[in-house]
Order: structure tokens, then C-alpha cells, then sequence
């Protein structure tokens, strides 16, 4: 996979791309590398990429205010921002979470919580199989293995030492839900079992028990960086969004905390999935 840097940019696309394509040039045209910018407006190398490949977008009008006045762009990157913000042109799931997997491996921390389904990065291959049939029943079989195969490749990031600390809320819905049958889903409550024992993810359940919480409608994931703010992506049945204005960071972490509250401890959490996993044997 290539870096956001080694991407080339359509700044035709969308307003957001624009934004991004507009960034660089006016960057290039002042001679400065990203580094230099960076340390002009007290963001990393790392996050001015970002910027520029429209993985993320700014966070703050203040901010983009300071990268127009390093730039000398006389309001330009302030008017081209606004305009990037009255559009909702991205709001395709396909795009968004693109750029959501894309940074899974540069995160430092994930927090995902999973609604109905178990979240992809610990998903068996037959699991995944079963939840990409279902949300497209019109592909064929080799759209569904290659699809299958990207998102089971995405699990590579827990084996890696530097890779992100992964916490996860699983309703109990997604343990009770028997998607593909009492076989696939013994296999993946063992996997998820497996992935907590070897520390490569705290996971933890909310029951049932715990009634009306604040994340009941649908998946939510928190990512946190060592040197870029972080973001967070919701996702529905037909889209999801990327969401990285503080104000809406500050919502979605405090209702992924309000829910966390309400689960089970970890150790109470395996139980009880070890538990279910028992069930689908009988």
C-alpha cells in the first residue's frame, strides 16, 4: 500500500481533494517541504500529507487560517476550506473507510465500537465471507474473495509490535447473532478469545442488561495518533463519514466512554464469550 505521500492527487474531484491539491501548490510555490510548513503552524510532517492527499481534513478554521498566512495566500486557503466544508460529496462508505484503513497501521490507539457485527480487524475469513455476501448479494465470487482478502490482510497490523492498541466494545448482539451459522460463528467468538489472550486487543461486552446506551446507533471507531489529532469514522448500512472537527471528536469519545461504562470488565467480558462460544457447539 502506498503512502498518502506517493499518491497522486486529483484536485478536481471534490472540494476537499481541492483543498488538499491547493495546499501543496501553494506550498511548493513558497519552497518549503512539509517539515518546514509543519513547524510554521505546529503540526507534524505527517499531518501536512495528510492534508494534502485529503486523508484528513482541518480540523479548525484558525488553524487553516495559520497555514494561509505561512503561505501568504491572501484568504485563498480559508475561501477554497469553507467551500470544502458546505460539501458532502465524500459521504460514500467506499471512500471514506478507504482512507480509514489506509491509517489503521500509523494509529497508536483504536477504539471500535462494533453495534451488531464483530469489528474487521479480528474477523475470521469465514465470518467476513458471510457479512461480504450479505451486503452484496449481487457479487460475484471472485469480487467477494478479493474483498474478503483485503480486509483479513488489515489484521496484519495487531502482529506488528508498533501497531496500534486495539480496544473494542462488542454488543452482545454481535455475539448472539448467528451470522453464518453455529460452525462460523464458533470459529470467530474462539478467534476473538484467541486475540484477547495473546494481548493483542482488550475487549469488551455490553449486554444486553445494560439497556439504552448512547452508541446504539451503529459503528463507531475513535483513532489516535502519536503526532496528528486524532479522528473518528461512523458508519451506516449504505455510507459512513470521517469526522475530525473537535467539537464532534469531543461527542463521539464522550459517548464511546459513556458505553465502555456500561460493558462488562474484560475478564467478565471473556466469560461470557467463552460462554456463547460454548453454545454454538450444542
Amino acid at each position: 500500500m502506498a503512502h498518502p505521500n506517493e499518491r497522486d492527487l486529483d484536485g478536481t474531484a471534490n472540494p476537499r481533494k481541492f483543498f488538499g491539491s491547493e495546499l501543496r501548490r501553494l506550498r511548493e510555490a513558497a519552497g518549503l517541504k512539509q517539515g518546514p510548513l509543519g513547524k510554521l503552524v505546529f503540526v507534524s510532517p505527517q499531518y501536512i500529507s495528510h492534508l494534502e492527499t485529503a486523508f484528513r481534513t482541518p480540523n479548525d478554521l484558525e488553524f487553516v487560517q495559520r497555514l494561509d498566512d505561512a503561505l501568504s495566500a491572501d484568504g485563498h486557503l480559508v475561501r477554497v476550506y469553507r467551500m470544502a466544508e458546505r460539501t458532502e460529496e465524500e459521504s460514500q462508505l467506499a471512500d471514506y473507510f478507504a482512507a480509514v484503513a489506509a491509517l489503521e497501521p500509523t494509529a497508536q490507539r483504536i477504539d471500535w465500537y462494533g453495534a451488531a457485527l464483530i469489528p474487521g480487524l479480528i474477523q475470521t475469513q469465514e465470518y467476513a465471507e458471510e457479512i461480504t455476501r450479505a451486503s452484496g448479494p449481487f457479487r460475484t465470487n471472485e469480487e467477494i474473495a478479493e474483498l474478503v482478502a483485503a480486509r483479513i490482510k488489515r489484521a496484519d497490523t495487531l502482529h506488528n509490535p508498533t501497531g496500534p492498541k486495539l480496544l473494542v466494545i462488542l454488543d452482545e448482539a454481535a455475539l448472539r447473532r448467528p451470522i453464518g451459522g453455529p460452525k462460523v460463528m464458533r470459529g470467530q467468538l474462539s478467534h476473538v478469545s484467541d486475540v484477547i489472550r495473546a494481548r493483542r486487543a482488550v475487549v469488551q461486552v455490553l449486554p444486553y442488561s445494560a439497556g439504552a446506551h448512547p452508541l446504539l446507533s451503529g459503528q463507531l471507531i475513535i483513532m489516535r495518533f502519536a503526532d496528528t489529532p486524532p479522528l473518528a469514522y461512523i458508519e451506516g448500512p449504505h455510507g459512513g463519514q470521517v469526522m475530525d472537527k473537535q467539537e464532534t471528536l469531543d461527542a463521539c469519545m464522550l459517548s464511546y466512554d459513556l458505553a465502555r461504562a456500561s460493558a462488562l470488565s474484560p475478564e467478565a467480558s471473556l466469560t461470557l464469550l467463552e460462554s456463547v462460544t460454548e453454545e454454538y457447539t450444542r
